[in-house]
């Protein structure tokens, strides 16, 4: 009969431990911001599937050197990700969601103090890619 009391303490302990130290949305929006200023860094400086889209519009050089200067771009980011995220909350965690052609996304999940990323955004973006692409979507010069 003990070990089921010191069971239901543990868990009553852990749910309050987890309940106090949710991360507000505040929190959310910084792991997003800089996972997706890391992927934009990371898919278009350093690789080449999109340079091809990318000198359609502008050259890459102009690109590089645009994404060298962070604290341009991240704002821009940042006010992207503000913009679009929104946090569904539950006792014990959070998870911050964006809705993109009438789908959900998980992209983070917020418990103990502690922002994780869901996912790797490429499918996103890739997806938004060849929405636009369908749509014959192009960008004025």
């Amino acid at each position: 009969m003990k070990k089921i009391w010191i069971f239901i303490f543990v868990m009553v302990a852990l749910v309050l431990v987890m309940k106090v130290t949710v991360p507000p949305i505040e929190k959310h929006y910084e792991v997003a911001t800089e996972q997706l200023a890391n992927f934009v860094e990371e898919k278009i400086v350093e690789g080449d599937e999109f340079d091809e889209i990318i000198e359609q519009y502008v050259n890459k050089e102009t690109v590089v050197q645009f994404l060298s200067q962070k604290d341009v771009y991240k704002p821009m980011i940042r006010y992207l990700v503000e913009s679009m995220l929104y946090l569904d909350n539950y006792f014990v965690c959070n998870v911050g969601k964006i809705t993109y052609d009438e789908e959900e996304y998980a992209l983070t999940l917020g418990m103990f103090g502690q922002v994780f990323v869901l996912t790797d955004y490429y499918k996103e973006i890739q997806a938004v890619g060849e929405k636009m692409e369908e749509l014959n979507i192009n960008i004025p010069e």
